[in-house]
């Protein structure tokens, strides 16, 4: 493994655990615990993770967005949970919106078994995922590459996006709080996010465990904008009784 996907692996385990130490990332990934703190070194440079005695913690900034590549590899389990829940609302026939989130990649996996989906995204990721699936039409909005996120987005993306209407968006966030709404890190991935849910009679929000109570840089959406929430495990009894008063039935597996 070289040393940029042994960092990248690293920081999606601490990612999904919020805390690692040297001794188990050494053992991890069989290579001495200097080379691990040389790596968490690396990335505490980056912005990423906090060293600490003996390991590392996530940093917390409502700014940082990990690549892709890194989010792609993090709580695989529960993000495909989510995505075969959300088929179980999507018909054949229906025409959607999906975002350039690694939950909405895995909801496109699912889309495979379904006939006559169209599908409009801004991921460059879905679009290649979906490019021989015989039953999908497959959309991308064009526009201003992001690289960390291979996504397009700028005021092309969102144009393209309004001259649209479709039966359902389906959108993750950075994070969620009951006082915030929906928050993500870039303003332009925002507001792609925002066209879409303008563009759509139904929006579905697919967010795993990690994303609820987390503060993110710019304000997205309001509750009242989002039909379904799709997670991956049970919420608390505070966020059940707030999604019953804001009137967004909620789902997991």
């Amino acid at each position: 493994m070289l040393a940029l996907e042994r960092r990248n692996a690293i920081l999606a385990l601490i990612q999904e655990k919020e805390s690692v130490k040297v001794q188990y990332l050494s053992k991890q990934f069989d290579v001495t615990e200097e080379t691990i703190r040389r790596d968490l070194e690396k990335l505490e440079l980056e912005g990423y993770v906090k060293r600490t005695y003996g390991g590392a913690v996530l940093k917390e900034s409502t700014s940082i967005d990990p690549p892709f590549t890194i989010r792609e590899g993090t709580n695989i389990k529960g993000k495909e949970a989510i995505a075969k829940k959300v088929m179980e609302y999507i018909k054949d026939g229906d025409t959607l919106m999906l975002d350039s989130s690694s939950t909405a990649l895995h909801v496109a996996r699912e889309l495979r078994e379904k006939q006559n989906i169209t599908v409009i995204t801004n991921s460059t990721k879905i679009v290649l995922e979906l490019a021989n699936a015989p039953n999908c039409t497959v959309i991308s909005t064009g526009g201003m590459l992001k690289s960390s996120s291979l996504s397009f987005v700028g005021y092309r993306a969102e144009e393209f996006i309004q001259n649209y209407n479709v039966n359902k968006a389906i959108l993750s966030c950075k994070g969620l709080r009951m006082d915030k709404g929906l928050m993500e890190t870039n303003e332009m991935e925002a507001q792609v996010k925002q066209a879409m849910v303008k563009s759509a009679d139904k929006v579905f929000l697919i967010v795993d465990y990690t994303k609820f109570d987390k503060t993110s840089f710019v304000n997205m959406l309001a509750y009242d904008q989002i039909d379904l929430l799709f997670t991956d495990e049970s919420l608390s009894m505070e966020w059940e009784q707030f999604l019953q008063e804001v009137n967004i039935k909620y789902i997991y597996p």
